[in-house]
């Protein structure tokens, strides 16, 4: 299952992600996240390059992959993808779920995070919204866990029918 987190800056996607990720691990599920960097005409920053791994990437390595005891890290020269590319060519691991944050024209399933009601206005004109959130006005996600996990649970029964 697909599930999109999008909103405006500073609206509480990343909250609102985080959030997800250790409800659904509480769960049992496996997840996986994407995030849109956001910024448009900017690449993100990478890390160090006094490492090992990142000396490879800048000396041209196409792709670089450091390797520890429990934590893998990957870092790919790509040209600009869609989500659905992102998604086929990186996410290598079997997942129950990817959580995406951003890419608000993706055609999979959304949660809006909105700030006021002309950000929720605006945000529902996109395609595929399932729920909607002011994060900013809550710390009780009680009912978004529920929503969540019934979601989760609908979706993957679907798939193995």
């Amino acid at each position: 299952m697909i599930l999109q987190i999008i909103g405006y800056k500073n609206a509480g996607k990343t909250t609102l992600m985080s959030h997800a990720v250790s409800f659904l691990k509480s769960q049992g599920y496996k997840v996986a996240t994407i995030k849109h960097h956001g910024h448009y005409d900017e690449d993100i920053q990478l890390q160090h390059t006094d490492v090992d791994h990142m000396k490879h990437f800048e000396a041209g390595a196409d792709q670089s992959i450091v390797h520890g005891l429990e934590f893998q890290q990957t870092v790919t020269r790509v040209e600009k993808q869609n989500l659905t590319q992102i998604i086929e060519k990186s996410v290598t691991i079997d997942t129950n779920i990817i959580l995406v944050e951003g890419f608000k024209n993706a055609v999979f399933d959304k949660v809006v995070v909105y700030q006021n009601e002309q950000d929720l206005e605006e945000l529902r004109q996109l395609s595929n919204i399932c729920y909607s959130i002011n994060v900013r006005e809550t710390d009780d996600f009680t009912l978004f866990d529920n929503w969540l996990l019934n979601k989760v649970k609908n979706d993957c029964d679907a798939q193995f029918k």
